[in-house]
């Protein structure tokens, strides 16, 4: 024969359908608040796209443009800025707002911003893309 368990006694009853009550009505109350926020931009009537990062989660182009794997292509050349600067009119034309919030950017440029001791990016070649001179 087993042994059935013994009823709860009415006060720890009570107090577990609180909590049960208390849990539902703050998940339904979270849905609530989350569907009275603010409606998601309209869409265009064109298909729907999707959004393509690269291994660090910064965005390098739309489902829809050639693959990266032209990379691997001889002759092949990624302009990173060129790409961000198209994937941002892009998200701007069909959105209504850029893909990049510039105005959190302290140079006010597309991509990562460079420290303040940095030295503009027209001198870019000259430090990262030259051998290193030998002294």
């Amino acid at each position: 024969m087993t042994d059935s368990p013994a009823p709860l006694p009415p006060a720890q009853r009570a107090r577990r359908t609180a909590l049960f009550v208390v849990l539902v009505s703050g998940v339904l109350a979270t849905f609530i608040v989350l569907g009275r926020q603010s409606a998601p931009p309209s869409m265009p009537a064109s298909a729907p796209h999707k959004l393509r990062l690269n291994l660090k989660g910064e965005l390098v182009g739309v489902e829809g443009e050639p693959g990266l794997d032209q990379a691997l292509q001889p002759g092949f050349v990624l302009e990173k800025k060129a790409v961000e600067a198209r994937v941002n009119t892009t998200c701007l034309a069909c959105h209504g707002a850029p893909g990049e919030d510039l105005s959190a950017h302290a140079c006010r440029q597309i991509g990562r911003c460079l420290p303040p001791h940095h030295p503009p990016k027209t001198e870019c070649i000259k430090c990262h893309r030259m051998p290193p001179s030998t002294p």
